[in-house]
């Protein structure tokens, strides 16, 4: 677990994973050179427990480096993480462990994204998933188990994406080993609530899919490019007219295309809808 300037929401994280029915584990936090308080609450807090060991990185290099410096000191011989600000549910380590094959790359679970006030299901079909589909789309989730010497000999997270990173390893995973496994069941708790203002359309943000589309361009053909050209125009947030969603329908993703067409035609409701997410009925006769 990479953790930056989250001395409070980091221990809700932290304890999402003592809390595990799997009890086998140890749990490597790294501070990325945090400025407040962080390293000084995580020594007070977890110090002295049996499971936690303890990482600070002398200079702040970033989520990735972090995370490749746990994996390079893990004992285990398997790997999976969790981001400092999500959570895990009690059973999402024995459930992955219990599914896992090595005829897979990984394994992973349906998550839900939490809004604040609903939390919603995503991606609950279990399934197998091959490369295509990961080259079409980001259709596993934002973290895996997944054997510490596959992690290791494929170099870790890429430290040079400033986005996209895991995607890019769950790609690079599925290319070398063979399909992922995705079950079902929705273990990973995703707290978006306490950042639904941010921007996801920045110039760094663009740059690095680029960058990621760059360097996977070799393994895609004409439909991967042309979604992850489709999901590109979903972060600059372009409407597409009819014609090009027609169109479009033959490179598939089509509930996906539908959706973000219906989109751009209901701003209104779309406002309306991420007001009653974020903050309940209420939200809809605050302060905006």
């Amino acid at each position: 677990m990479p953790t930056y300037n989250r001395s409070e929401m980091m221990q809700r994280a932290v304890n999402s994973v003592l809390a595990q029915d799997y009890p086998n584990f140890e749990l490597l936090i790294v501070d990325d050179c945090s400025p407040d308080n962080t390293w000084q609450v995580l020594n007070e807090l977890y110090g002295e427990h049996p499971q936690i060991r303890l990482f600070r990185q002398e200079k702040g290099q970033g989520a990735c480096a972090a995370r490749n410096m746990a994996i390079k000191a893990a004992a285990g011989e398997f790997v999976t993480g969790i981001d400092d600000d999500d959570e895990f549910l009690p059973t999402r380590l024995s459930g992955m462990m219990a599914a896992y094959d090595d005829q897979y790359s990984c394994v992973c679970t349906g998550y839900f994204w939490d809004y604040g006030s609903v939390r919603k299901a995503l991606y609950t079909e279990q399934k197998i998933v091959r490369l295509p589909e990961v080259l079409d789309a980001h259709c596993l989730s934002n973290q895996a188990l997944v054997r510490t010497s596959r992690m290791l000999a494929q170099g870790g997270f890429d430290e040079t994406l400033a986005a996209f990173q895991d995607y890019d390893m769950w790609l690079r995973m599925v290319a070398a080993y063979g399909p992922a496994l995705r079950l079902a069941e929705a273990t990973y708790v995703v707290h978006v609530g306490h950042e639904l203002g941010r921007i996801t359309t920045s110039p760094k943000r663009l740059n690095a899919q680029a960058q990621f589309v760059e360097k996977h361009r070799p393994l895609m053909n004409e439909r991967n490019l042309h979604n992850q050209a489709f999901y590109r125009r979903t972060m600059q947030q372009e409407p597409l007219s009819l014609a090009e969603l027609i169109g479009s329908m033959r490179y598939g993703l089509v509930e996906t295309k539908v959706r973000y067409y219906l989109k751009h035609k209901m701003q209104w409701l779309i406002k309306v809808r991420k007001q009653l997410l974020s903050k309940g009925i209420k939200g809809l006769f605050g302060p905006k």
